[in-house]
């Protein structure tokens, strides 16, 4: 079959993707066909992006390629089978040897003729991350294919260096996405899935940025989307660099270690330990003003429709309600099909017995939220979402839950939402310490004690930070009964989706989100 070549000599099967001589990868019939067939199940199966490793139920078909740079550099949009849509920014390189040590942006090895070369993913090589800020700098716009290519620069860009890049480095924990970090100046991110529609990302960073001028996000210097038709695909986003000591779960846990272990070293780390639990609560009540501040900021523009702060209705509620009880029955299914680890089934068990009375007790958390105010929010506020920089936090990553469609994550909601998000992820930090020292045997009554003590001062002084920002508002609920029943609604919503996310892919931690749901039960005497 034209398009796929074997090569090598014994004990070698080196398959290679055949380009006919005076033709090009990109618009060749039987090399796309080979591409579909072969080489992009093999290559998305490895990529840490893609949600799905089974080479062979991968069917991929690519249905655009548009053209970026005149060294063949050219944006490939393939569809999966389960209608998914992903980008790739593939270039083909000619002046390399084809069997270099593996790498993971490879794609597949070409031969054509007498030349051997690479088809290689280039989503963090550093001449396509300057060439696209080149692009966003003169706000360039390439058609081709029926598609087209637009740089849409912010009023900030202007502020940033204009110097050609010198140190260009991938992000190797990105899941989801593929991000470089441009010296000391640039955040690009590649999105790898795309949806036709708002970008909830771009969107809340042209706003942020532009229309509330909110300063402790990084600043959105502009972003890459694609048209065709009559839809638009954001394929990209650039923000100006924060410098930073890394996300707020990481320094948490790192911090929670210092102070545990100074703990059990007694009187003589006694200091240590107390300067690490007040540096610590310190930076807690900094990042609960700091996301009252980005609250207010998202309810400042009453003229601006998609941030406008509006009443919730009942069609809010039904949806609310819905979405937790749709979660709990994919959770109960799985684990009555695939039943936990024994030290966590009374856990499970515990959670079934509660089963018929969940959907009542969600309803009557929320129902009291009729009327009140819901605005744009965060979606997916977690530790990992902030930076700790210069002693304060810096709130990124406005995407949303992946998971969701574009118009979910888009959806108005209670600031409550984005606030027990955090109060979950301070939750997790310290329960995720407490997995990791019983298996190291360092786990005794004395550190029990610190850490329970650890969460607690933790959730009280981020909740009492952001309510004293946040003030008489609309925002917030100015009884404490209905602040404890929003709270509590939207923790056991985060609870749950971890419960989901665990189940997933780290089964051995499911006992933290099923500890974290039971506590909002058997506050209402419901578990």
């Amino acid at each position: 079959m034209l398009g796929l070549t074997n090569m090598g000599t014994a004990g070698e099967n080196l398959a290679f993707l055949d380009i006919p001589e005076g033709s090009s990868w990109v618009a060749n019939r039987e090399v796309t066909a080979a591409l579909e067939r072969h080489f992009l199940p093999s290559y998305l199966a490895k990529a840490r992006w893609f949600p799905g490793n089974s080479e062979t139920r991968i069917k991929p078909k690519i249905i655009a390629r548009l053209p970026f740079t005149a060294d063949s550099t050219t944006f490939v949009i393939i569809e999966t089978n389960h209608h998914a849509r992903y980008l790739l920014p593939l270039r083909v390189d000619w002046s390399v040897d084809a069997a270099p040590e593996p790498d993971k942006s490879i794609v597949a090895r070409l031969h054509q003729g007498e030349r051997e070369g690479l088809l290689c993913d280039v989503a963090a090589d550093p001449a396509f991350i300057r060439r696209i800020l080149e692009h966003l700098r003169r706000e360039a716009s390439i058609a081709g294919s029926g598609w087209r290519l637009d740089f849409k620069p912010t009023s900030k860009l202007g502020s940033q260096p204009p110097n050609t890049p010198s140190r260009i480095r991938a992000i190797q924990g990105e899941q989801s996405n593929s991000t470089a970090l441009v010296d000391q100046d640039y955040v690009v991110k590649l999105y790898r899935q795309i949806e036709p529609g708002q970008n909830p990302e771009v969107e809340m960073g042209h706003f942020l940025t532009e229309a509330a001028n909110f300063t402790h996000t990084p600043a959105l210097l502009g972003h890459l989307e694609a048209a065709h038709a009559s839809a638009s695909y954001a394929l990209g986003i650039v923000h100006a660099f924060v410098p930073n000591r890394g996300d707020a779960w990481t320094w948490s846990a790192d911090r929670l270690s210092i102070y545990l272990d100074s703990i059990a070293k007694g009187s003589e780390e006694r200091d240590k330990a107390i300067t690490a639990r007040r540096d610590y609560l310190q930076w807690v009540r900094r990042l609960g003003c700091r996301v009252a501040e980005m609250h207010r900021s998202l309810a400042s523009r009453d003229d601006i429709g998609a941030f406008k702060p509006e009443a919730i209705d009942e069609g809010d509620l039904d949806f609310w309600i819905g979405d937790v009880m749709e979660r709990a029955a994919r959770i109960f299914k799985r684990l009555e099909e695939s039943p936990l680890d024994v030290n966590d089934r009374p856990l499970m068990e515990r959670l079934f017995r509660v089963k018929p009375r969940l959907y009542d007790y969600a309803a009557n958390l929320i129902r009291p939220s009729l009327g009140r105010c819901k605005i744009r929010h965060h979606g997916d506020l977690h530790l990992g979402q902030v930076l700790v920089a210069n002693e304060d936090a810096v709130i990124i990553d406005f995407e949303g839950e992946p998971s969701r469609p574009l118009a979910d994550r888009r959806r108005k909601a209670p600031a409550a939402r984005d606030v027990a998000g955090v109060l979950r992820s301070l939750d997790y930090a310290a329960m995720a310490s407490r997995q990791q020292r019983q298996k190291l045997e360092k786990f005794n009554t004395p550190t029990s004690r610190a850490l329970f003590a650890w969460r607690q001062q933790s959730t009280d002084g981020f909740l009492s930070a952001y309510q004293d920002v946040i003030g008489a508002s609309v925002l917030w609920p100015d009884r404490a009964d209905d602040t404890k029943a929003m709270l509590n609604f939207f923790l056991l919503e985060k609870a749950l989706y971890e419960v989901e996310y665990e189940l997933s892919y780290r089964p051995a931690w499911i006992s933290v989100p099923l500890q974290g749901v039971l506590r909002v039960l058997e506050e209402g005497g419901v578990a």
